[in-house]
């Protein structure tokens, strides 16, 4: 690993799988040992991706609930409507156009904020701070001065849904503090702090290269136009297909509490497992011609990009939600789009932890 240690790397679906359900790998365990290098370490409580149940389960359960599939549903004409504004903007201003900077990035800042209960002007303050944090060549006290402004504009926001109750996700954790007792002051901030974070930046980073990867493969995006039902498989497959991060056999780590055997092979306890959930998604056992991408592949949606488990993304459904009202809207309102440059000339950002677009210049 990149401090040295040495680790398991575990590739295979089906071991993916069961390390990120068995609770014999644990995350409490991996950070005890050093090997979880998270922001939330620099906090006196870890985040929730720090936690094993029953702590896990406590703060997993207060916010389920809004990301529930009735939720979802519920909100899915406010997500179109917010895509469907984006992409008129941009459409009215004329080619040239950044879909980087007029879709892939707003559109998730702008639903997680409604979700949230945070102010939209404040986006690119967040967005800054997430920046400082996750850049190559960031020292150690800068990363640590823009993850404490981020904490305290939280805490200042916490207070703000206290003295005016807006029915927002947020106002709902202050209740749960207040009323109920089901989490301290610094747990609500910390989460606050961590849904604001992944509600935007990794949904963003796959929004823009699914859009990328369709403009560049004709063949597909020609069947996403063909037909609208076809969306939601395409999604699943650019979910499958495009890698997130900067280093494609890197993955969510654990460490074994006990002796296990897994794939025939006795991993010691007290040791560190890296479930390389990016190759999972391309194991030739589990997807046909993995390398392949293909929109109507019938089984993408088996992907592991969201995790699996207790620690499965909370957000899973919302961001598949905002890349199909995009993938629906853009296509049918500018049916001439395509890239500008060639697609090998496409910039992307230095973050250390997720690889997105710089920019994603098209013409119409």
């Amino acid at each position: 690993m990149r401090d040295g240690r040495e680790a398991w790397l575990v590739t295979g679906t089906a071991e993916v799988r069961t390390v990120l359900a068995d609770p014999r790998f644990s995350r409490v365990e991996a950070r005890r040992l050093g090997a979880v290098m998270s922001p939330a370490v620099i906090f006196t409580k870890p985040g929730i991706l720090d936690m094993d149940p029953p702590e896990h389960t406590r703060l997993r359960r207060l916010v389920a609930g809004e990301f529930s599939a009735r939720r979802m549903r519920a909100l899915r004409p406010r997500i179109q409507q917010i895509a469907d504004e984006l992409i008129g903007a941009m459409k009215a201003a004329g080619p040239p156009a950044d879909l980087a900077e007029g879709l892939s990035y707003p559109l998730p800042i702008a639903v997680i904020c409604e979700i949230l209960g945070v102010p939209y002007a404040d986006r690119e303050r967040f967005r800054a701070w997430a920046d400082r944090v996750s850049a190559p060549g960031t020292q150690p006290q800068e990363a640590m001065a823009a993850l404490r402004s981020l904490f305290d504009y939280m805490g200042g926001l916490v207070d703000d849904k206290q003295a005016h109750p807006d029915g927002s996700l947020l106002h709902g954790l202050v209740t749960a503090r207040d009323e109920q007792g089901r989490l301290d002051n610094e747990e609500l901030v910390t989460l606050g702090c961590g849904l604001l974070l992944a509600g935007y930046e990794t949904t963003a980073t796959m929004l823009g290269k699914g859009l990328l990867a369709l403009l560049d493969n004709p063949d597909q995006l020609a069947v996403v136009r063909r037909d609208p039902r076809a969306v939601p498989a395409a999604v699943s497959e650019v979910l499958r297909h495009v890698t997130p991060g900067v280093d494609p056999h890197t993955g969510l780590i654990r460490a074994t509490t006990a002796d296990v055997d897994l794939g025939g092979t006795v991993i010691p306890a007290h040791s560190v497992v890296v479930a390389c959930n990016t190759a999972a998604n391309f194991d030739p056992a589990t997807f046909r011609d993995p390398d392949r991408f293909d929109v109507t592949r019938e089984n993408a949606a088996a992907h592991l990009t969201f995790g699996h488990g207790m620690h499965r993304c909370v957000g899973a459904q919302l961001a598949q939600i905002e890349l199909e009202a995009a993938f629906a809207a853009l296509f049918p309102a500018i049916p001439g789009l395509r890239l500008a440059v060639p697609a090998d000339e496409i910039t992307y950002t230095q973050s250390t932890l997720i690889r997105g677009l710089r920019s994603l210049p098209v013409l119409w």
